[in-house]
């Protein structure tokens, strides 16, 4: 899990402070014929603007896109960037350095005609990681 400063004056975004939370899953076998196996791959939900630097100020929240459409969430499998709905992203600080996360993601396999869409539960625990 990562904090980091990002701005676009060309777009007219100022300095904002931006979260960004990877999620890697054990190697695996994608069933895709044409990817070598197994596979590596993460789940990436980035462009969170919290605004807060400490994982205890955002314990309790839901991080699905319903309540942050500005996010983003990704995987990639079948060598395809798959978009993902964040249906739940809920963060319980451990720690001030641990948290640990419960989602739910449909994985928009049919964007890139990869597989059909599918439904993804997981749970995990991230460090957190300020990007000066």
């Amino acid at each position: 899990m990562e904090t980091y400063w990002f701005e676009n004056p060309s777009v007219g975004l100022t300095r904002t402070l931006f979260h960004r939370i990877a999620v890697p899953l054990k190697p695996f076998d994608s069933g895709l014929e044409w990817e070598l196996q197994p596979i590596d791959a993460s789940f990436v939900f980035d462009w969170y603007a919290l605004g807060v630097v400490n994982p205890r100020e955002i314990h309790g929240l839901n991080l699905c896109h319903r309540n942050y459409p500005d996010s983003e969430a990704s995987i990639y499998i079948g060598n395809a960037h798959n978009p993902c709905d964040v249906l739940r992203l809920t963060v319980a600080a451990l720690s001030s350095e641990v948290v640990e996360l419960g989602c739910t993601v449909e994985i928009i396999f049919e964007h890139e005609m990869v597989a059909r869409n599918e439904l993804f539960e997981f749970t995990a625990t991230a460090r957190w990681h300020v990007v000066q």
